[in-house]
C-alpha cells in the first residue's frame, strides 16, 4: 500500500515533470522546427509538402502566359510544352505523396524535375534571358521543399545549389548574357530563393507549434483525469482484506469507467484541439467523482459560450476536479455543491 505521504510526492513530482517537459519543449520548439525539419508521418502528417508542389504547378502557367503575352511566338513553343511536362510530373509527385510516398524520395524527384527543368529551357528556348525566368520559379518550390523536409539548413543548402545551376544555364543559352547582367540576375534569384527558406521556416514553425498545443492539451487531459483517478486508487487502498476485496471491486469498475471514458475522448474528433466547454467539462468530473461515490449536484447558467480561453477553461476544470478530489478524500463526506457564475 502507497501511504498518503508517498502518493502526495510522486503526484507532486509526476506534476513537476510534467511541467518541466512543457516548458523544455517548448523551448525547442524554435530549433527543431528551423533546424531539424519535421517527420513527416501519420495521418495527413504530410499535407504540407503539397503546398510547394501546388505552387509548383500554379506559378507554370501563370508565368507561361506573361511570357507569351510579353514575347509573342518567340520562343513559346518549348517553354509551353516544358511547363505540360513540369506540371504533369509535378501531380504525379503530389499523388505519391497522398499515397504515403517517402519524403526523400519526393525531394529527390522534385530536384530532378526543378534541376533538368531549368537546364532544357536554357538549352532549347529563346529569347533565354526572359524564358528561363519561367522554370526558374519552379526552382523556388524545390527550395521550400527542402526546408520544410530538411529544415533551414537544407533550404539553404537547395538554394547554394542554385547558384552553380544559374551559372550552368547562361553557359548553355550562349553569349547574349553580359557579365553584369548575369550577375544581377544571379542576385535576384538567389533573393527569390531564400524567400522560400523564409516563408517555408515560418510554415514549419506553425506546423510544429500546432503539434506541441494538441500534445500539451492531451497531457494535460490524462494528467487530470487518468492520473488523479491512479493517485485517488493509490491512496485509499485499505489494510483490512475484508475492506480490501470491496475495495478492489470499486477499484476495477473505477478504471473500467476510466478506460471508457479515455476511450471516448480519444475518439472524440477533434478532442486535443477543441475542447468542452465549461459546463460539459464540469459535467465529466462530476461524473468521475459520482464513480468514486461523491455526489455532487451543479449549479450553473445554461449557456454555450463562457467567454474563456482553452488554456483557463483547462484551467478551471483543473482546479475544480482538485479540490473536489480532496473533499472526497479529506473531509469524509460523500455530498458537494458546485456553483458556476458567468460575470461579464
Amino acid at each position: 500500500m502507497l501511504s498518503p505521504a508517498g502518493a502526495a510526492r510522486r503526484a507532486f513530482r509526476v506534476r513537476g515533470e510534467t511541467v518541466r517537459a512543457g516548458f523544455a519543449e517548448r523551448g525547442r520548439l524554435g530549433a527543431r522546427a528551423w533546424f531539424a525539419g519535421r517527420a513527416w508521418h501519420g495521418d495527413g502528417a504530410g499535407t504540407a509538402l503539397l503546398v510547394p508542389l501546388a505552387f509548383q504547378i500554379a506559378v507554370l502557367p501563370a508565368a507561361s502566359l506573361i511570357y507569351v503575352g510579353g514575347y509573342g511566338a518567340a520562343g513559346n513553343r518549348p517553354v509551353l510544352m516544358l511547363s505540360a511536362m513540369l506540371m504533369a510530373a509535378t501531380a504525379l509527385l503530389g499523388f505519391g505523396v497522398a499515397r504515403g510516398m517517402p519524403p526523400r524520395v519526393l525531394l529527390l524527384g522534385d530536384t530532378v524535375l526543378a534541376v533538368a527543368g531549368n537546364l532544357a529551357l536554357s538549352a532549347f528556348a529563346a529569347p533565354l534571358d526572359h524564358a528561363v525566368e519561367v522554370s526558374w520559379q519552379y526552382y523556388a518550390g524545390c527550395v521550400a521543399l527542402w526546408t520544410l523536409v530538411r529544415g533551414v539548413p537544407g533550404g539553404l543548402a537547395a538554394a547554394a545549389l542554385g547558384i552553380p545551376l544559374r551559372a550552368a544555364m547562361f553557359a548553355l543559352s550562349g553569349p547574349v548574357h553580359a557579365l553584369r547582367s548575369a550577375a544581377v540576375l544571379e542576385l535576384g534569384d538567389t533573393a527569390v530563393s531564400l524567400l522560400a527558406v523564409l516563408v517555408a521556416g515560418t510554415l514549419l514553425t506553425a506546423l510544429d507549434r500546432d503539434a506541441l498545443r494538441v500534445r500539451t492539451a492531451i497531457r494535460r487531459s490524462l494528467h487530470d483525469t487518468v492520473l488523479q483517478t491512479l493517485e485517488a486508487i493509490a491512496m485509499t487502498l485499505p489494510n483490512d482484506p475484508e475492506q480490501a476485496q470491496r475495495r478492489l471491486r470499486e477499484v476495477r469498475a473505477v478504471a473500467h469507467a476510466e478506460a471508457v471514458a479515455l476511450r471516448r475522448q480519444l475518439a472524440r474528433p477533434g478532442s486535443a484541439g477543441s475542447p468542452p466547454g465549461l459546463v460539459e467539462g464540469l459535467v465529466g468530473v462530476l461524473g468521475e467523482l459520482a464513480r468514486d461515490g461523491l455526489r455532487v449536484r451543479l449549479d450553473a447558467p445554461d449557456t454555450e459560450h463562457d467567454g474563456l480561453t482553452a488554456e483557463r477553461r483547462a484551467a478551471v476544470l483543473a482546479a475544480a476536479r482538485e479540490a473536489l478530489r480532496n473533499v472526497l478524500k479529506h473531509s469524509g463526506g460523500t455530498e458537494a455543491l458546485v456553483r458556476v457564475a458567468l460575470n461579464d
